[in-house]
């Protein structure tokens, strides 16, 4: 093992590369004239996962509280007498803005399933709806039985710091022994910020191979889903029906589109389109969901075995952009990011607000790295 190397940096600059966080440190090179532009050696390049480097955010945060009164009064040296008192002053200039509460929810999930030590799958998605693209969104999976102690308390003392309402978190607690996965979701807009608690089934081969043989759907996931700024909650279930044939998928498209925009079927019939020469439809995991509070109709198709990138369905996204009046930037500065990640689910269907939608899920990866099956 080599030692560590300790080095100074006066410069750095982040960006995001394929849906990584990469800094890269360095020292300004002062120019030779005395107008000449500055420019920086970089040293060390750092990439990281982006749950990743919003744990570090969060954690640098943390380490400069501390230190805020007395970084204020450092830099009130350098101004004028009459205004130094005032500078100095606690809580007179922000050391950032305002907290974002999303942001910092978001980061909350990410360190609070971390602090789980065990393995979990990290997996992105994006919303694009009427005028909007909505990337705030992920999911985190363990498999129950990794979780320390009792699984079950662990699991609803993290949906409690995320303020599940009490009658959502009674269901889950009296339905959390079904439970072989647990995934808990997140997202966020401009106006509110949900949290999410799904409860996965292992479902036993011979009540999957019933139900196939009986064209009947079995229950997968049951879910929760609250909103941390406004009273509203809703019991979502995922419905399997496994073995179907690629026709067969399609005449459960049509009927989740019954009365609903054709656009929008076309597309969900054309993302199936290209799984075919790739996987046979039957390993393709075709999930329809309900929730009893509203009139959600909506359908989940599960496309990771096909082992498609997101790149390979360029033109579905353009066909998206189109329908939902999103601007064509918007989704090009999304796409240029991911258009390499693995192509995971697509949803979409009728939401509860009455509107239809797609969600793009993709790049699932495991954390920490970890050999052997994951689920």
């Amino acid at each position: 093992m080599e030692p560590i190397k300790a080095r100074t940096a006066n410069a750095f600059k982040m960006s995001l590369e394929a849906g990584d966080l990469v800094i890269e440190f360095g020292n300004v090179v002062q120019p030779e004239a005395a107008l000449g532009a500055a420019a920086v050696a970089v040293t060390d390049r750092v990439t990281l996962p982006l749950d990743a480097g919003r744990r570090l955010l969060l954690w640098l945060d943390d380490c400069m509280k501390p230190h805020v009164a007395a970084l204020q009064a450092e830099e009130a040296k350098a101004l004028p007498p009459s205004q130094a008192a005032a500078a100095a002053r606690p809580g007179q200039v922000p050391v950032r803005p305002p907290a974002n509460e999303a942001g910092d929810r978001a980061a909350q999930l990410l360190r609070m399933v971390g602090d789980l030590g065990i393995p979990y799958q990290y997996e992105r998605s994006f919303r694009i709806c009427q005028r909007a693209l909505l990337a705030n969104r992920f999911l985190l999976t363990v498999n129950a039985g990794d979780i320390p102690g009792d699984s079950a308390e662990r699991t609803l003392e993290i949906c409690d710091r995320l303020r599940m309402p009490r009658a959502a978190r009674e269901a889950a607690e009296a339905n959390f022994a079904m439970a072989k996965c647990v995934h808990f979701g997140f997202e966020a807009d401009a106006d509110s910020i949900i949290g999410k608690l799904y409860l996965e089934r292992a479902v036993p081969g011979e009540e999957a191979a019933r139900a196939g043989a009986a064209r009947e759907p079995v229950l997968l996931h049951l879910a929760f889903k609250w909103d941390l700024m406004k009273d509203a909650a809703v019991t979502t279930r995922y419905w399997w029906h496994p073995g179907l044939s690629a026709a067969e998928i399609e005449h459960r498209l049509a009927h989740v589109y019954r009365d609903g925009p054709q656009a929008s079927l076309e597309i969900a019939k054309a993302a199936l389109e290209l799984t075919k020469g790739r996987v046979a439809a039957e390993r393709l995991q075709y999930l329809e969901v309900e929730e009893v509070e509203n009139a959600r109709r909506s359908f989940d198709l599960n496309l990771y075995n096909a082992k498609l990138e997101v790149k390979d369905m360029q033109q579905l996204l353009h066909r998206m952009r189109e329908h939902f009046g999103v601007r064509p930037g918007q989704v090009q500065a999304l796409y240029d990011q991911i258009k390499a990640q693995t192509l995971g689910h697509l949803a979409g269907g009728v939401h509860r607000n009455g509107e239809d939608f797609f969600n793009v899920y993709y790049g699932v990866v495991g954390l920490p790295h970890f050999h052997g099956q994951f689920r």
